[in-house]
């Protein structure tokens, strides 16, 4: 009679065993309901219960209460990492408890491009990345290069996580950027001008012209003026200094202006970029066409490339007919 007690309660313990072993593997292996890749953005603020909810919401769980016992047991009820994290279609919900818990996040395609103020640059930025604005400003602000900051910023694409600080990234573009000039040293020394000088010029070029092909050749008229003592007389520096980047037609008033970034008043270049210059305008002013143009002016063709000129008579008769077009079409 014991002996058939005892094989009924180890059989009821093995079939209870057993099913328990079949909830973990079934629990284990349960997924997320999405099956798409899903986007989830929590903020530092957020609580667990907002996750689990923007979780729900977006069709990653369903009731969540697997997803929330698991979060408990990682205690991440009580230490939510903000960031942003993609959820990968169907994948494990504890591996999703997991990516969660320790915070890994996917980066976020940070793209810096074209941009003429620091300002700007720190809107274009925030608008990226969980920062704010004024906050990105502030630590711009906190650099003693902060009216040069061109000097210390690529445009380009960065991987960066969703919530890094201003000072974090602020380190890393300048690390980029210093890498990459590393790699430049040759051109700096061949061209004749500082890491300052390059970009400064490079902004006036970028300004001038989108033809990438014609680049070297402005920045070539711009070192022969600057070599001969010249004006540079820049008409993108007098659209700056008014503050006015739409004016299609400089005129008498504008160049009246008085700011030391007006180069047909102040001899040189400007104490700044006027822009975020891009990589195809550096590398044309590190390689800038030895030749002897002093001048050059828009094609009347509006092609938006540029006829060149050594003598001012020969650049009054290319400026004439880009005038007499333009009056044609009556552009003021």
């Amino acid at each position: 009679m014991k002996r058939k007690k005892t094989i009924v309660i180890l059989s009821v313990l093995s079939a209870v065993a057993l099913a328990a072993v079949a909830a973990a593997l079934y629990l284990l292996t349960l997924r997320t309901h999405n099956d798409q890749s899903v986007e989830l953005r929590i903020y530092p603020t957020d609580t667990c219960d907002k996750v689990m909810k923007q979780l729900r919401d977006k069709g990653v769980i369903t009731d969540g209460v697997f997803v929330t016992m698991l979060a408990k047991y990682k205690s991440y009820d009580i230490n939510v990492r903000s960031g942003r994290y993609v959820i990968e279609p169907r994948m494990r919900q504890t591996e999703l408890v997991r990516k969660l818990a320790n915070g890994l996040q996917t980066p976020v395609p940070l793209v810096v491009g074209k941009v003429r103020t620091a300002e700007q640059l720190a809107a274009r930025i925030a608008s990226q990345l969980m920062m704010n604005e004024k906050d990105l400003l502030a630590e711009m602000e906190r650099k003693e290069y902060y009216q040069n900051i061109f000097d210390h910023v690529l445009p380009n694409t960065y991987e960066v996580y969703w919530n890094v600080s201003p000072s974090g990234l602020l380190e890393r573009l300048e690390r980029e950027a210093d890498k990459w000039w590393q790699g430049r040293q040759q051109s700096l020394e061949r061209c004749g001008l500082d890491r300052h000088q390059v970009v400064v010029l490079a902004s006036i070029v970028e300004e001038e012209t989108n033809k990438n092909d014609e680049k070297a050749r402005i920045a070539g008229v711009y070192v022969n003026r600057l070599n001969k003592g010249m004006l540079l007389q820049a008409d993108p520096t007098v659209k700056y200094a008014v503050g006015d980047f739409s004016l299609k037609r400089i005129r008498y008033k504008h160049l009246q202006t008085d700011s030391p970034y007006n180069t047909y008043m102040y001899k040189g270049l400007p104490p700044s970029a006027i822009c975020l210059p891009t990589l195809a305008s550096i590398e044309a002013v590190l390689n800038y066409e030895r030749h002897d143009y002093l001048f050059f002016c828009a094609r009347e063709d509006f092609s938006g490339y540029h006829n060149f000129a050594r003598t001012p008579g020969e650049h009054y008769a290319n400026a004439g007919r880009y005038t007499a077009a333009l009056n044609r079409l009556g552009i003021k």
